[in-house]
């Protein structure tokens, strides 16, 4: 079965899941020219890839000098907090890297989450080299999402019409629908990528993904998404179920 946008990878297990994200960051990594932009997925799914990445080989091939992390999401807590997606990425990845990457996390100190999302929206033009968008040159080269088990996917949550619909920002703060306010990356950010890859483990994830994959569900968060290049859907034989067969 072909799903009915973007390529599906199914992969035996947790150890292969890492196994190939990283591969495959690093081999995008090293076809890039000059800087290269990732975005990070938070939450529980991929810091396995991440630790993955911040061991051999893949650790040693990449130069980690010209490359920029970039936060799909964030709760809005202190950078050291358990729930912090930064703290997280920190205690997987880049503390154990050779070289610092550059990496870009929502503010919080002193700010509102209106504040946070706005700066943190300045910061990535800033990276870009522009405050708008051009599709003959997208903003990631390559950007990993998750999916939760209704479909979300980085903070862009089902049934909020606003935050679906939003096309002119690329940062905007979630105040509902979840304990904490989150600050989040929007449909035009995250479509202005090379190559987008969802990143879905876990017999939980089998009944969601079957129903972007087959088209059944379609309005979703995930299964609105449209990058301007590639979209890849990494799935373990617990998430894929029966498109593993």
């Amino acid at each position: 079965m072909k799903p009915v946008r973007g390529e599906l990878v199914v992969v035996p297990d947790a150890k292969a899941f890492a196994e190939y994200g990283a591969r495959l960051f690093a081999e995008e990594a090293a076809a890039a020219r000059g800087r290269f932009v990732a975005g990070l997925a938070g939450g529980s799914t991929p810091r396995a890839l991440y630790e993955r990445l911040a061991a051999a080989p893949w650790r040693d091939s990449i130069d980690w000098t010209r490359i920029d992390l970039v936060l799909g999401d964030e709760r809005f807590v202190a950078p050291d907090d358990d729930k912090s997606n930064v703290r997280m990425i920190r205690d997987a990845l880049t503390a154990h890297l050779p070289a610092a990457p550059r990496l870009h996390q929502v503010p919080f100190d002193g700010m509102t989450v209106d504040q946070a999302a706005a700066a943190y929206q300045q910061d990535l033009a800033e990276v870009h080299g522009a405050a708008t968008l051009d599709p003959s040159r997208p903003f990631f080269d390559l950007c990993l999402l998750g999916m939760g088990d209704d479909g979300h996917t980085a903070s862009l949550l089902p049934g909020q019409d606003d935050l679906l619909g939003e096309r002119q920002r690329w940062v905007i703060p979630v105040t509902k629908g979840r304990p904490e306010a989150r600050v989040t990356l929007t449909y035009p950010i995250l479509e202005s990528a090379r190559v987008v890859v969802f990143l879905v483990s876990g017999a939980g994830k089998r009944d969601m993904l079957d129903r972007v994959l087959s088209g059944s569900d379609r309005d979703v968060p995930a299964a609105r998404l449209r990058p301007v290049g590639r979209l890849i859907w990494l799935a373990d034989r617990d998430a894929a179920g029966r498109w593993a067969d």
